[in-house]
């Protein structure tokens, strides 16, 4: 039975989505499917709009069958390390034989070409890394550069570039682009954990990442997002899957949502005026001094905005940024992303499942050397330090994010303890 692998947020789940999601099947003619789901915060650093279990609901309404949650302390992180928890708890799973992403490149074989560099970094590729970081541009831009004087220095053909490496700009385009990176991170740890999961990607169709139109059949993500927060219902209505817009909706009425990064403003200052230029200094992605900027900005900024763009620059690009804010608001440090990149995921945390979900769980159980969580109280009885630490962060994750609703009794805390897993 061929089991397909997704790594998602859904935030929210639209059209895109779908069309990604039945071509994907399609693709690798898989019978059932696993998604990895980030919880309630995003890769590029902010809240998800609604909680965890009402995506979980979207996307087991859409057909896939299984629906795992990627830790939080793998979340709002860089591509590198979203990818590793990602990539981890599918492969742990011993059952699920592909992934398939999207990307703005759709060439799997350029992706997998340069996936290899990028895993073998070989000494003369992290020479020119260096020296490119120490020009003072971000790592992505960085990264691209390193990548492209590598395969000119050893007369690599990369995806359609046959000869003149040096005078073809796709390289770069494909290593700047977000969902490139992030593909070319699934490959590389899919390589690195020397995992049998075999990789597929799917262009993205007229919507980028980061468009704002709401003219196309397939809007992005973050127009959506800007629609809900501007309560454009016709627009919610256009680009999603009647069965998630309605739940989309269902939240909204219920005061569950939609939370956005500005509803942690309060939160967010006092901590960074709290803490001290060296505790900053802990936080993930925070390098070179960078902590002196932040806690000026903190001290003369009111707003998220402000914050950020007094804080960014042409190093430090908006969404790392971000992904700092997000992991001073959940307490997350630098220590707890090495620890948890050495030892890996310590549990499978099961957000949801169809009745078919039922069957894969069953496998899993054969084969997954993890804990299977479906009562997050069930932590306790293993025992494990680390596995408490790391699941302790995903329920204080809730307990932060709940405190956007808009109706105070949702407010309260706790449920991770008391939502049980989405069943349909």
């Amino acid at each position: 039975m061929p089991i397909l692998g997704l790594i998602s947020e859904y935030n929210p789940f639209h059209n895109g989505h779908l069309y990604h999601f039945n071509t994907s099947s399609d693709l690798t003619q898989a019978e059932y499917s696993i998604c990895v789901l980030s919880g309630n915060f995003m890769q590029r650093g902010e809240p998800a709009v609604i909680d965890k279990w009402s995506r979980t609901l979207m996307a087991l309404k859409a057909g896939i069958d299984l629906v795992i949650e990627l830790p939080v302390i793998y979340c709002a992180q860089s591509a590198e390390i979203f990818a590793y928890g990602s990539i981890s708890i599918l492969n742990s799973l011993g059952i699920v034989d592909s992934i398939c992403f999207g990307s703005e490149s759709g060439d799997i074989d350029s992706l997998k070409h340069i996936a290899s560099i990028l895993n073998a970094e070989p000494p003369k590729y992290r020479e020119y890394l260096k020296e490119e970081i120490s020009k003072g541009i971000s790592f992505a831009s960085a990264r691209a550069r390193a990548v492209r004087r590598y395969a000119e220095y050893e007369g690599m053909a990369l995806g359609k570039c046959t000869n003149d490496i040096s005078g073809c700009n796709c390289l770069e385009t494909v290593l700047k682009s977000p969902n490139n990176i992030l593909g070319l991170e699934y490959i590389k740890w899919i390589m690195r954990l020397k995992s049998t999961i075999v990789p597929y990607t799917i262009k993205r169709v007229q919507s980028g990442y980061n468009d704002e139109s709401l003219n196309k059949d397939f809007a992005s993500a973050w127009a959506l997002r800007r629609a809900i927060k501007d309560k454009d219902y016709k627009s919610i209505d256009k680009h999603m899957p009647h069965f998630a817009a309605n739940i989309l909706k269902s939240c909204l009425s219920g005061g569950r949502g939609p939370v956005f990064l500005e509803d942690f403003t309060n939160a967010m200052l006092c901590n960074l005026r709290r803490m001290s230029t060296y505790e900053i200094s802990s936080l993930p992605d925070v390098s070179e001094g960078l902590e002196n900027r932040i806690k000026k900005a903190a001290i003369d900024c009111f707003d998220i905005e402000q914050l950020i763009t007094n804080i960014k620059s042409k190093r430090y690009a908006e969404s790392r940024i971000r992904r700092i804010l997000i992991n001073s608001l959940l307490g997350i440090r630098k220590s707890d992303i090495e620890l948890y990149k050495t030892i890996g995921p310590q549990y499978i945390r099961v957000l949801g499942f169809s009745d078919k979900g039922r069957n894969l769980l069953s496998e899993i159980k054969k084969k997954c050397s993890l804990p299977i969580i479906t009562n997050v109280a069930d932590y306790k009885k293993y025992n494990n330090k680390y596995l408490s630490k790391m699941i302790e962060m995903d329920i204080l994750s809730t307990d932060i994010y709940v405190t956007a609703y808009s109706k105070p009794e949702l407010k309260k805390g706790g449920y991770d303890f008391y939502t049980k897993p989405v069943m349909i």
